[in-house]
């Protein structure tokens, strides 16, 4: 019998459910690791603070672009794969080892060029100050409902 059934059935539920999670993830990395190359966080990091470098340019006086490796989940996403990608994430999922599926993508970022301020326990926005030609705090007022 294992340690974390034992715990359980003399009692010990909290920690037998934590042992559990950690046996769980333990078998899931050690398959993960083994059939899939795997990037860090720090990589990504990294992968986009150059990709920034080499792509942040001036659109117009003061108002300026970039892109970045985007994540979303697969659920999210709005484009059909080739069918080679589908056969993958069928493989994938057959090890039932993965809690979610990620898309990543790079995503042209615009840098706003609109000033809010914002309060902690507060949803709404403060306008400050703007510029530019993007978009002006008047054409989001236009949305808002009158309080």
């Amino acid at each position: 019998m294992k340690l974390a059934e034992r715990l359980e059935k003399l009692g010990f539920t909290k920690v037998a459910k934590e042992l559990k999670a950690k046996e769980e993830l333990k078998r899931k990395l050690v398959i993960a690791y083994e059939h899939f190359k795997y990037i860090t966080p720090e990589a990504i990091e990294k992968f986009n603070k150059e990709l920034k470098e080499k792509t942040y340019q001036e659109v117009s006086p003061g108002f300026y672009k970039y892109n970045r490796l985007k994540f979303i989940k697969l659920s999210e996403y709005s484009k059909i794969p080739p069918e080679s990608v589908l056969d993958k994430l069928e493989e994938a999922q057959k090890l039932n080892i993965f809690d979610e599926f990620e898309v990543a993508f790079i995503e042209e970022v615009e840098v706003d060029p609109i000033v809010f301020g914002r309060i902690k326990g507060c949803e709404d926005r403060f306008f400050i100050c703007q510029w530019d030609n993007d978009v002006k705090v008047e054409e989001l007022e236009k949305f808002q409902d009158k309080k």
